[in-house]
């Protein structure tokens, strides 16, 4: 990359905590915030456990006309960028709107929405079907209504790479920064899977954990059963270097090296050689131009199942070696369940907000090693210790996989 593409501003919305602090509070206390769903009746669900946002009203938030043709998914995605923009303290109206981008991760789109509106359309008949309903489920809404509330003129692009999607995003914002395109580019990726249509789809997939216990989605556990759903998501200001300096803007890290592959098979679960997964890490420590051992802390994508899990750990071995004994391997995403295509933006946060703090966020509900899964995984409660570099993993359902490596600002 000819010049650093630098993160400037977050935003963050999660059951952990809805912006920054709220976020990272909630997180470094090291507790579950997975419950018992309560937006729908889950008598004849198997999961009744979920990572929902409480205590939280995007009405407060949005103009009522925004809320009448929008899902809860794009109102995350609409918040999220706004507290981004904002932490930033960057003025995108007063730059030239061409060269302000926006890049975002879409996953299964507007649900709540659409299931809404098809049961209108079942009971009432399709003349009470709103007219938004052409555009709220669209995977594209939430980049439309981002870039038309900030007046975003400039490049861009929608990922659709399930929960993958988060590093290819930011990958793809660094390079239309490499490449002088633009000088901001806002990147988020959000999913509010709680409803009762896209719940059943993941259950159907026969990988999410029957658990209803206090820690059910316990990554790399020996008695670890599957994922636990969530929802929220988080949202990113990125700029070039340059851009963010002659502003004196607050900077928490720079975005290294990143990575993307497909693993190229029909399976439920991530391939279990792990093999383009390494790629993917391959490639983002190669751009990065940094050796495994420069790795300080490891956010892992933690599927939470026995063969997803393994498959991950194999990845890792290929890449790290010996030196994997060393470097924590966590999953926070344990404390707040699998926000599917939101969740490796959270990740992206939370490594950003860990290397300004030197701590290393724990997976929780570890009680019992896995022989199969030897990851330094930080049971249970954070740790302190210097970050430099970070590296981000990710996974999606279909074979997606990508990995973003995060530098301090020296």
């Amino acid at each position: 990359m000819s010049k650093e593409a630098v993160i400037t501003g977050i935003g963050v919305i999660t059951p952990a905590g809805v912006g920054k602090a709220d976020f990272w509070q909630g997180m470094v206390s090291g507790q579950s915030f997975l419950s018992p769903i309560t937006s729908f009746d889950t008598a004849r669900y198997t999961s009744k456990i979920g990572g929902a946002i409480k205590d939280f009203d995007p009405a407060s938030l949005l103009d009522p006309r925004i809320m009448v043709q929008t899902d809860r998914w794009t109102q995350f995605d609409m918040i999220s960028a706004k507290q981004a923009i904002d932490d930033a303290g960057v003025q995108i109206r007063d730059e030239d709107p061409t060269r302000v981008g926006a890049v975002f991760a879409a996953g299964t789109g507007g649900n709540e929405y659409g299931q809404r509106q098809l049961h209108i359309c079942s009971s009432q008949g399709p003349k009470h079907v709103s007219v938004y309903l052409s555009i709220a489920w669209f995977y594209a809404a939430s980049i439309g209504q981002v870039s038309i509330s900030n007046a975003i003129r400039g490049y861009g692009r929608n990922i659709c790479a399930e929960a993958a999607g988060g590093p290819i995003a930011l990958g793809h914002a660094a390079k239309t920064i490499a490449q002088s395109t633009c000088d901001v580019v806002i990147v988020g990726g959000c999913e509010a899977p709680l409803t009762p249509y896209t719940f059943a789809s993941h259950q159907a997939s026969g990988l999410m954990s029957p658990e209803n216990g206090d820690h059910p989605y316990r990554p790399f556990d020996a008695t670890r059963q599957g994922t636990v759903a969530g929802e929220g998501g988080a949202s990113f200001c990125v700029e070039s270097k340059e851009h963010a300096q002659r502003r004196n803007a607050h900077i928490y890290g720079e975005i290294a090296g990143w990575g993307q592959s497909f693993d190229g098979v029909q399976t439920r679960e991530p391939a279990a050689d792990g093999k383009e997964y390494a790629r993917a890490i391959e490639q983002a420590l190669k751009m990065a131009q940094l050796q495994p051992t420069d790795i300080d802390w490891i956010l892992c994508d933690g599927l939470g199942t026995q063969q997803g899990d393994k498959a991950e750990a194999r990845a890792l071995q290929a890449v790290f070696g010996d030196a994997l004994a060393s470097i924590p391997a966590s999953a926070p995403k344990s404390m707040i369940g699998r926000l599917f295509n939101g969740g490796s933006t959270v990740d992206v946060a939370a490594a950003l907000l860990g290397m300004q703090t030197d701590t290393v966020l724990p997976t929780v509900g570890f009680t019992q090693p896995d022989a199969e899964c030897p990851l330094d995984c930080v049971p249970n409660q954070v740790r302190t210790k210097q970050i430099r570099h970070v590296l981000v993993g990710a996974r999606g359902f279909g074979g997606y996989n990508s990995a973003i490596i995060l530098k301090r600002p020296f």
